[in-house]
């Protein structure tokens, strides 16, 4: 006997995509089962699978590794704006130059991109007003010393992280950053910047917000009672990749909890009032 059509169930479009796409980010290991289902579903959750791009998948995100985006592209089967309109976040690491550049001449709208290593060529930064957070080495970005780096990179950036060892006056520095009108907040890597060189970023980046000294291990732990927007965090190298995917998916990175710390600091909650790190007691 055949079913009659109109009495079978029936979802508004809307909230059948709304359900495949919680399956695909929840259930990240079914993707591949439910671009199957039908054309439709295909093309709902292949727009979560290239959104988030990262060196090895894990188990509680629904990614796609850097291996399977470079196959992509290369295969030259997708039309140019594909992966420019889907990756969003892209995490790259241990890659030669020319995948680099590969990479990133293809995905132009990227909100989050992360460097996580040294690079021996300039790439293809050319990201539009997409770019919102950086991380990056900021000295593989000078072809030479005195070469500040174009204006346009920065122009929407807001978060930089910066994984450079030393910071001077000779690396222009300040000037890299004083060219950012958009920045509000800032991590630069185990007291790598001077003190007269980073109050001179504090006082003309007038609009930063957070200033995070980051450790790989907090060995030492400071006060300071001058400024309020320092805050020493402590993110390992191995705990990187997990942190930056919390925060893609709205989750408490380490930029939030610093926001958070600060936010407690301003409010008279933190004592004594010249800490400037976090303690499990702050509930953060």
């Amino acid at each position: 006997m055949a079913l009659d059509p109109s009495t079978l169930p029936f979802l508004p479009p809307e909230l059948e995509r709304e359900i495949f796409e919680i399956a695909a980010v929840v259930h990240p290991d079914t993707i591949c089962h439910l671009m199957l289902v039908s054309h439709r579903v295909y093309d709902w959750v292949e727009r979560i699978k290239f959104n988030t791009v990262i060196p090895k998948q894990i188990d509680r995100a629904a990614t796609c590794t850097i291996g399977e985006l470079v196959k992509a592209i290369e295969s030259e089967t997708k039309p140019a704006f594909f992966f420019r309109d889907r990756v969003r976040y892209l995490f790259i690491q241990n890659l030669p130059d020319g995948e680099i550049e590969t990479i990133l001449s293809a995905c132009g709208a990227v909100e989050s991109l992360v460097l996580f290593q040294s690079f021996g060529t300039i790439p293809s930064l050319q990201l539009t007003t997409s770019l919102r957070r950086l991380s990056i080495y900021l000295w593989d970005l000078l072809e030479h010393p005195k070469q500040l780096v174009p204006h346009s990179l920065f122009t929407s950036v807001t978060h930089l992280d910066l994984f450079d060892q030393v910071h001077s006056r000779s690396n222009h520095i300040v000037e890299q950053l004083a060219m950012m009108p958009m920045l509000t907040h800032l991590a630069l890597w185990n007291e790598s910047t001077p003190p007269d060189v980073l109050a001179e970023v504090l006082e003309r980046c007038i609009g930063l917000e957070t200033v995070i000294d980051m450790h790989g291990s907090m060995s030492s732990r400071s006060t300071r009672d001058d400024e309020m927007r320092i805050v020493s965090m402590t993110v390992e190298d191995t705990q990187y990749l997990e942190d930056w995917i919390t925060g893609t998916q709205g989750g408490p990175d380490f930029w939030a909890r610093a926001d958070a710390f600060i936010a407690k600091k301003r409010r008279g909650e933190i004592k004594p009032s010249s800490r400037c790190w976090i303690e499990d007691t702050d509930g953060i």
